[in-house]
């Protein structure tokens, strides 16, 4: 008979190794604006366990915009998913970096209550946007220009936050608003009927899917990043190569249903993720442009203070 001690023992050395790799698993602690299609990577390689195999142990906490830049710089979060946050704050000079990218367009779209059914139909209409002259306002302004329809009757509703648009719309209170998947389920599924306009990703460059890092930790955990990089390259990768497997992992997390995650996966996801983890360089200017436009100070534009890509895992 086996002795408890001996029992014992043998139970700890068996246990060991699997204890031993769970400590060595580093913690890396990381922003998260909250539950999105844009954040969904870090999601992915939370459940998948790609962070385990990187030797990572992830730490996510919502914490969005430029507070959560802020305390980034200093020192309260290893990376940041706010990723278009970072790039401002970079352009403005700030030691930040966009350090991957998975969505390289503004994932917005234009829904107008049933019986309007072109941009031309919205001139003089009520329109909500997040805030009067900000990024909505100028891309919708543009879609409308570019289809010739003319916005100078129109009525631009500043709603303060995106989120508050679906609810606007369902209540009759604007005539269109401005959408981010998967909001346009609220509508879909409300007894009223809406029509979606179009795209309007294409109206303004940005970035709103990726990762960002403080200068100090790209220089003093190189092999953290390059670690937390190729858990997300695999995220990625997984992403883009199972439909099946990934869509019940988008349900849960965008508290979607079945069907409604499907739908998300093959009308947003599937076709608007890059296909890797870098911008070209032509593209980098094309964002830093585009912020530099709104700025009031004299910003960065050197491609190379905003983004660096030298830590992505190598095909």
């Amino acid at each position: 008979m086996i002795g408890r001690r001996t029992f014992c023992l043998a139970m700890a050395s068996a246990l060991a190794p699997a204890q031993i790799a769970h400590a060595q698993d580093r913690k890396v602690r990381v922003s998260t604006p909250g539950p999105a299609i844009t954040t969904l990577p870090t999601e992915v390689v939370r459940v998948k366990g790609f962070d385990k195999e990187e030797g990572l142990a992830l730490n996510v906490t919502p914490s969005a915009g430029a507070i959560a830049v802020k305390a980034m710089v200093a020192g309260d979060f290893d990376f940041c998913l706010s990723v278009g946050a970072a790039l401002i704050g970079a352009v403005n000079g700030a030691p930040v970096k966009v350090i991957y990218v998975h969505v390289d367009k503004w994932l917005y779209f234009l829904y107008a209550a049933a019986g309007i059914s072109s941009l031309h139909e919205l001139e003089g209409k009520r329109i909500a946007v997040d805030a009067a002259g900000g990024t909505l306002d100028v891309i919708v302004r543009r879609a409308m220009q570019s289809s010739g329809a003319g916005a100078g009757s129109t009525a631009f509703i500043s709603m303060g936050n995106i989120g508050n648009v679906p609810a606007a719309l369902i209540a009759g209170a604007v005539d269109a608003g401005v959408i981010t998947p998967p909001q346009e389920f609220q509508l879909l599924h409300s007894a009223r009927k809406f029509k979606n306009l179009g795209f309007l990703g294409d109206y303004a460059p940005g970035i709103t899917g990726g990762i960002a890092a403080a200068n100090k930790t790209l220089q003093e955990y190189p092999d953290m990043v390059r670690a937390f990089l190729k858990a997300h390259a695999k995220a990625h990768k997984f992403i883009l190569d199972n439909r099946e497997e990934t869509i019940p992992i988008v349900s849960r997390f965008l508290n979607l249903s079945a069907e409604d995650a499907a739908s998300a996966y093959d009308t947003t996801i599937r076709p608007f993720y890059t296909t890797g983890g870098a911008v070209s360089p032509e593209q980098q200017a094309v964002f830093i442009a585009e912020l530099a436009r709104g700025l009031k100070t004299t910003p960065v534009t050197d491609p190379k203070a905003c983004f660096d890509f030298s830590f992505l895992p190598r095909a």
